[in-house]
C-alpha cells in the first residue's frame, strides 16, 4: 500500500446550518427555521442567548447532531471574534 506524506486526515466538524434565532425571554425558548420548518428550543438562560446576539459579528449556525446553537460575539484583542455554544433541549 503507497505511503502519502502530504495527506492529513482531520476530524470533521459536524455539519451546521445557518440560522436567525428569536428569543422569547418569558418563555425561554429560541425559535428559527430549519429547512423549510419551524423549531423551537428551550433554554434555561435565554438573556445569554440574547446578550450574545447583540454582540454578535457572524451568522448564527444551528448543529442539529448535538443541538447546539453556535454564535461569534466580538471581543477586544480577538479579530476574528470568540466563539460563545449553546446546548438545547426541545421544548415540551
Amino acid at each position: 500500500m503507497p505511503y502519502y506524506p502530504d495527506v492529513v486526515h482531520t476530524q470533521a466538524e459536524p455539519a451546521s446550518v445557518r440560522v436567525i434565532p428569536g428569543v422569547d425571554l418569558l418563555l425561554g425558548t429560541v425559535t428559527f427555521i430549519v429547512d423549510g420548518e419551524l423549531v423551537r428550543h428551550w433554554h434555561h438562560e435565554p438573556r445569554l442567548i440574547a446578550d450574545a446576539l447583540s454582540q454578535s459579528v457572524r451568522p448564527a449556525r444551528w448543529f442539529p447532531a448535538t443541538q447546539t446553537l453556535s454564535l461569534t460575539v466580538a471581543a477586544r484583542g480577538r479579530q476574528a471574534g470568540v466563539e460563545k455554544r449553546f446546548s438545547f433541549a426541545p421544548s415540551p
